[in-house]
C-alpha cells in the first residue's frame, strides 16, 4: 500500500499558520480559558520582567492553572512547556515568561488564589455543580521538600551546634598562630583577611543551626525530630512510611468539587473539622447538610460540634468494615453497652443490679486535644461477691470499673445511627468522593511532593492544585457535554 512522503521541516507554508487552529475546539484547556477570563483577577500582584512591561495575571493564571491540573508544576518545567506544548502556547497567546517570573508569580499571591477559590466556587454554582447535601473530608499527606536525612532531634541539632562553634573557635586560634608566625617570619605587613574555605563552611553551620534552634523554640522537646530543610515541616507516618511531610486537608461534593482545602502541620485530623466548615461556610455563603468523615476525626468535641451547626455527621469509631462490631479485648465480659447509666444519680447499674458510684475524675490533656474523664467502679467487696464476677471483670482486687466523658451520649447517637442500613449506606459513599479526588490530586495532578518549602508554601501549592481540579473537571463536563455556560450565551 502507498506510504506518505515525509515532509521537510524547512517547508514554507503558503499561508501563516493560526495558533487558535493547533488546539480543537472542544478542548477543556478553551474551556479553562474562558473561566479565567470571566474572573476578577485585580488582587493579584503583577511581575514584571526587567525591562519589559508586566505580563497579564490572566495569561499567567492560565498556564499555572493548566500546569497544575496536568501535573507540569515545576516553573521550569512549565516555562519548557511554553516553547514545546501547543496547548501552553496557545493559553500563553505565544508569550514566554521565564522561570523566574511564574515562580515569583505563584509565591506571591496567596489572598488572591484564596479569593479566585472561592469565585471558581461561584462558576460551579452557576453551572449546577455546587450541591452541598452530602460532602466529605479527608486528609492526606503530601511529602515535604526536604530529605530524611535532614531530620535530627533538637537535642542532637544543639550538640551539632556546640561541635560546630568549637570547630570555629580551633581555627579561628590556628590562624590567629599562623598569623603570629608570618609576622614574625615576614613581617607585620601581610593582609591577613582571606577567610579560609573551612571557616566559612564552619561558620555557615553555626549560623544554619542557630537560626533553625530559633525558629522552632525553646519549649520544644529535646527528643522532637525537626528538619534542616524545612523546619515547619513533621516526621509523620504515611501508608508507606514515616517521612517529612505536612497534612493536606479536603471537603469534596457529591460531583468531587472541592469546596473547601488546607493544610497544617499537625499529623492527625483531630482537629480540622471544625475549620472545614467553618471554611465551606465562609467560601460558599452556607453550610453542608450532612458530612461524612474517617474516624481520624472523631471526638467528643467534633460530635457535639456537628448536633450543636445540625449537620447530619457520619463519624465512625472504627474503619469501616468493623461498623457495628463490638472490638474488645476481652468479647467474653459484659461490655460496657449492659450497664445502664442514671444521669440524675450520677452512676451505672451492672447487669446484676449492683450500682458503680462515682470514684474519681481525671483530666488528660495530650499534644493535640485533651478532656475529662470520670470512673465509676462498685463499692469495696461488692464485685468479689457477685456471682457474675467471671463475666464481668478479671480484676478481683478492685472489681469492674467504667469510664465515662462529657460526650458519652453523643458517642452513643453516632453508634447507632452508624450501626443503621441507612447510616452505613451514607457513610460508604465517602470513599467514592474525597478518596478518588485525593487520588486525582496526587496521581494526575502531581501533587504527592511540595516543591515549596514551609507552611506557607504548602498551602499555597495545595490551593494551586484544588482550584485546577475544580477548574479541569468543570472544563471537562462542559466540553464534552450540551451544558451551556452562561458566558458562551
Amino acid at each position: 500500500m502507498p506510504i506518505r512522503s515525509q515532509s521537510h521541516k524547512d517547508q514554507l507554508f503558503l499561508l501563516p499558520p493560526s495558533v487558535n487552529e493547533w488546539v480543537r475546539s472542544d478542548h477543556p484547556a478553551r474551556v479553562l480559558s474562558d473561566i479565567v477570563d470571566h474572573v476578577n483577577v485585580s488582587d493579584f500582584r503583577r511581575v514584571c520582567t526587567e525591562g519589559r512591561p508586566c505580563y497579564d495575571p490572566r495569561l499567567m493564571l492560565k498556564i499555572l492553572l493548566w500546569g497544575y491540573a496536568t501535573g507540569v508544576r515545576a516553573s521550569r518545567k512549565i516555562e519548557e512547556r511554553l516553547h514545546s506544548d501547543v496547548v501552553f502556547m496557545w493559553l500563553s497567546d505565544m508569550e514566554k515568561p521565564d522561570f523566574r517570573t511564574i515562580c515569583l508569580f505563584r509565591k506571591g499571591n496567596l489572598a488572591a488564589i484564596e479569593n479566585l477559590f472561592a469565585q471558581v466556587l461561584v462558576v460551579a454554582k452557576q453551572l449546577g455543580f455546587l450541591k452541598l447535601g452530602l460532602v466529605a473530608l479527608d486528609g492526606t499527606k503530601l511529602r515535604a521538600s526536604a530529605g530524611i536525612n535532614s531530620f535530627k532531634q533538637v537535642s542532637e541539632w544543639r550538640k551539632q551546634l556546640a561541635k560546630a562553634r568549637e570547630e570555629v573557635r580551633r581555627m579561628l586560634a590556628d590562624a590567629e598562630k599562623e598569623d603570629a608566625a608570618d609576622d614574625a617570619r615576614y613581617g607585620e605587613d601581610r593582609r591577613g583577611d582571606e577567610l579560609p574555605k573551612d571557616l566559612a563552611d564552619a561558620r555557615e553551620r553555626v549560623r544554619k543551626i542557630e537560626q533553625l534552634l530559633s525558629q522552632v523554640g525553646e519549649d520544644v522537646k529535646e527528643s522532637q525530630r525537626v528538619s534542616m530543610t524545612d523546619s515547619e515541616s513533621g516526621y509523620m507516618h504515611t501508608p508507606t512510611g514515616s517521612q517529612p511531610a505536612y497534612n493536606a486537608q479536603v471537603v469534596v461534593t457529591r460531583d468531587q468539587i472541592v469546596v473547601y482545602s488546607d493544610v497544617t502541620t499537625e499529623p492527625v485530623d483531630t482537629n480540622q473539622l471544625l475549620p472545614a466548615i467553618a471554611g465551606i461556610k465562609r467560601l460558599t455563603g452556607r453550610k453542608p447538610r450532612r458530612l461524612v468523615a474517617d474516624t481520624g476525626y472523631r471526638s467528643g468535641p467534633n460530635l457535639q460540634a456537628l448536633e450543636a451547626a445540625r449537620i447530619d455527621g457520619y463519624l465512625p469509631e472504627t474503619e469501616e468494615r468493623n461498623i457495628g462490631r463490638l472490638k474488645r479485648g476481652r468479647p467474653e465480659l459484659y461490655g460496657k453497652e449492659a450497664f445502664k447509666y442514671d444521669k440524675r444519680r450520677c452512676r451505672y447499674t451492672c447487669p446484676a443490679g449492683r450500682t458503680l458510684d462515682l470514684y474519681s475524675v481525671r483530666r488528660h490533656r495530650t499534644k493535640y486535644g485533651g478532656g475529662v474523664t470520670a470512673l465509676y467502679r462498685a463499692g469495696r467487696g461488692v464485685c468479689q461477691a457477685c456471682p457474675e464476677r467471671q463475666r464481668c471483670t478479671t480484676d478481683h482486687r478492685n472489681g469492674r470499673s467504667i469510664s465515662r466523658d462529657d460526650y458519652e451520649e453523643e458517642r452513643q447517637r453516632m453508634r447507632q445511627k452508624l450501626n443503621t442500613a441507612e447510616g452505613k449506606a451514607i457513610y460508604g459513599e465517602r470513599k467514592c468522593l474525597v478518596e478518588p479526588t485525593i487520588g486525582q490530586l496526587k496521581t494526575v495532578g502531581g501533587i504527592a511532593r511540595l516543591l515549596l518549602r514551609g507552611l506557607l508554601g504548602a498551602k499555597i501549592e495545595w490551593k494551586w492544585a484544588t482550584i485546577a481540579h475544580n477548574l479541569l473537571k468543570l472544563s471537562r463536563l462542559v466540553a464534552g457535554g450540551n451544558l451551556k455556560p452562561a458566558w458562551a450565551a
